[in-house]
């Protein structure tokens, strides 16, 4: 493989992704998928192929969510095909006081025209956390 084929086959599977109600800018995503393969010297599946390890290997990890205690907000897309809408309902309830939402149209990417949307519902979470400090108990 090279460089042409890594920057094609991200954009196939960054479309599939991500949704039709936000189609992705295709020079960023050719962009960052370059620089992806460059970081990983020519081998553009290795992260993803070490995150997908690391899932696999960490098995069910709803009890510690449990212990968190910093306040926490969950993110996601309604459309999200990697991840099942119910994945981050569980996550919210797993974690006592988390809030929970859910992104209309948005799938398993944040497209640049949810990046307003989205640091809006972070910077209102952060506004709303009364002296809440960023411990997770053990």
């Amino acid at each position: 493989r090279n460089t042409r084929d890594a920057v094609r086959a991200h954009l196939r599977i960054t479309r599939h992704v991500a949704g039709t109600a936000y189609p992705i800018n295709e020079t960023d995503e050719a962009a960052i998928a370059a620089r992806a393969w460059d970081r990983n010297g020519g081998d553009a599946a290795a992260g993803s192929a070490r995150q997908i390890q690391a899932i696999q290997h960490s098995g069910d990890r709803t009890a510690q969510l449990g212990w968190i205690t910093a306040p926490t907000l969950v993110i996601h897309g309604a459309r999200d095909l990697l991840v099942a809408a119910s994945g981050g309902e569980a996550t919210a309830k797993a974690i006592r006081g988390a809030k929970h939402v859910v992104v209309p149209g948005m799938g398993h990417h944040i497209p640049p025209a949810l990046v307003d949307a989205i640091t809006g519902h972070i910077a209102t979470h952060i506004a709303g956390v009364n002296g809440g400090g960023n411990n997770v108990g053990n």
